[in-house]
């Protein structure tokens, strides 16, 4: 499930009273949520159902809807047409399409379980067409953006420079490059150098430690960037019992927001807009590029399927970003043409 950057806001109407007996949705509500903290999701993913459930339920309780079977289709259809003209919190700009389809699917996941659990759900509301949003293409960086941003890092924090080649070299996401540990709970390290001498190394991308939908996977790397990693441990690293390999300036582990807060000061310093997410999509396109096969390329993104893989495999037919050369310091070649 896509977690969002932006909760959905509560629409006016006010929150029930703490005094006042719970409304039987709100109550399903909170047996739906223990139902998914026993099927062992993740925190980030009850957080993402609070934030997109919970504001539709309150909205409808506000206009006299307790109970399931008074809240028909013609709620939703309301509600979602409030959310696409209702000001975000955070810039007051409408939410973005992908919010709204989000509420829309975050929503209908829990009715359905509703149903299921034999509370009484307007079969209409199951069936309601999901938000269009707009296919926008995905940001892939050319190789000299790439040296760009690298060349913008500030020297005097080497986790910038680090950080930039590790998105780039392996298409982590935020919370999973947050997660590499210099040891782990095994006693491993997550940069895994077994066949360093035939030029193989992997980062190991744990379930518990920020894989999304706790998948743990194994990403080829450059022995290059494998040694920045190790160089970085080594020199910068400050000393500290956190297992963690990423050390802010304050002696903390890197977190989400210190690594977005990163990725706008080199947006102010380059000039363009400068995303950790557009890292993964430029590995997933150069790695088409170099040749890995859709087996390779799921497995080192995390995908569950090739649906999405057919995106980067477009990409890398219709645009040049640069020499395969450039590329190869970066990202690592064909892991199929590795074996011997």
């Amino acid at each position: 499930m896509h977690r969002v950057n932006q909760a959905v806001s509560v629409l006016p109407g006010g929150v029930p009273s703490p005094t006042r007996r719970q409304p039987p949705t709100l109550a399903a509500y909170e047996h739906f949520r223990l139902d998914r903290q026993g099927m062992l999701v993740s925190p980030k993913t009850l957080d993402y159902y609070d934030g997109m459930v919970l504001p539709f339920l309150r909205w409808v309780e506000a206009d006299g809807v307790q109970r399931f079977e008074a809240l028909d289709v013609s709620r939703l259809r309301v509600y979602r047409a409030q959310l696409a003209t209702r000001p975000g919190r955070r810039h007051g700009q409408p939410l973005q399409p992908k919010t709204i389809l989000e509420s829309h699917r975050a929503i209908l996941c829990f009715l359905r379980w509703a149903r299921r659990e034999g509370y009484h759900v307007d079969g209409r509301i199951l069936e309601l067409t999901a938000p269009r949003v707009p296919d926008k293409e995905p940001t892939v960086y050319h190789i000299a953006q790439v040296r760009k941003v690298l060349a913008a890092c500030n020297p005097a924090v080497p986790t910038e420079d680090l950080v930039v080649r590790i998105l780039v070299g392996s298409g982590l996401r935020r919370a999973e490059i947050c997660g590499l540990a210099v040891l782990g709970p095994d006693g491993l390290s997550d940069v895994m150098t077994d066949s360093l001498g035939r030029g193989r190394v992997e980062l190991r991308v744990r379930w518990d430690a920020g894989a999304k939908g706790r998948k743990s996977r194994r990403v080829p790397i450059t022995p290059k960037l494998a040694a920045a990693i190790k160089r970085y441990e080594a020199r910068h690293r400050p000393e500290t019992d956190l297992s963690q390999l990423l050390i802010n300036g304050r002696g903390a582990s890197y977190q989400g927001p210190g690594i977005k807060a990163m990725m706008d000061r080199l947006t102010l310093r380059t000039g363009f807009r400068v995303q950790a997410h557009a890292f993964r999509h430029t590995f997933a396109t150069v790695a088409a590029k170099l040749g890995w096969n859709f087996e390779h390329l799921r497995a080192a993104m995390g995908h569950s399927d090739y649906g999405m893989l057919q995106r980067y495999v477009r990409l890398a037919t219709e645009r040049d970003l640069g020499p395969r050369a450039d590329w190869l310091e970066l990202i690592a070649s064909n892991p199929a043409m590795e074996w011997n």
